[in-house]
């Protein structure tokens, strides 16, 4: 089975957006991602969007349910009833995540994932984007998370490239180092 590709969806919405509303593409950001978490959080959502044997007219109430709910304007609606309407409502996570690096890579930035031993506090934070920003060349936003199994320091992800600067990863790689030794 191929697989799906979620970036012709993203950039074609983008491309509607850019056209119409510039100014919005960070708000129907924010829409395609409640509507990924939505399908993410509430499994038969998704159940019965993705299952034939239900009717389209009932599919398209229920879509209209939830986009009413959400508060979901346009063209992010008619962008999410294209994408039922073709069967792909189980790739949402996908075209959202696409459609967010596009709207960045637009904005002349990019999206960093930083895990850090214990929760740092607002100075930490700004300092850490700045350094990110300054490495990176690029704005950074980060989104941080907190988590005690690193033991110590942090782990950040731009990306596909991961920088690991963390006591677990540290001992990870030392552990690595002397099975290789050992033989």
């Amino acid at each position: 089975m191929a697989r799906f590709r979620a970036l012709p969806y993203a950039k074609a919405l983008l491309d509607v957006v850019l056209k119409d509303d510039p100014q919005r593409a960070e708000a129907i950001a924010d829409e395609l991602d409640g509507v990924a978490a939505a399908l993410r959080v509430v499994p038969d959502f998704q159940r019965v969007l993705v299952t034939p044997m239900i009717a389209v007219e009932v599919k398209t109430k229920i879509l209209n349910a939830v986009l009413d709910e959400l508060n979901i304007g346009e063209p992010t609606r008619r962008f999410l009833h294209v994408v039922q309407h073709h069967y792909r409502m189980e790739h949402m996570t996908d075209m959202a995540a696409e459609f967010r690096q596009l709207v960045d890579r637009s904005l002349g930035r990019t999206r960093a994932r930083v895990e850090t031993a214990v929760a740092l506090d607002d100075d930490w934070r700004r300092r850490l984007v700045d350094t990110l920003s300054t490495f990176e060349g690029v704005a950074v936003v980060a989104d941080f998370e907190a988590n005690r199994d690193l033991l110590g320091g942090f782990k950040v992800q731009v990306g596909s490239r991961v920088f690991d600067g963390s006591l677990a990863g540290q001992l990870d790689r030392l552990s690595k180092e002397i099975e290789i030794e050992q033989g």
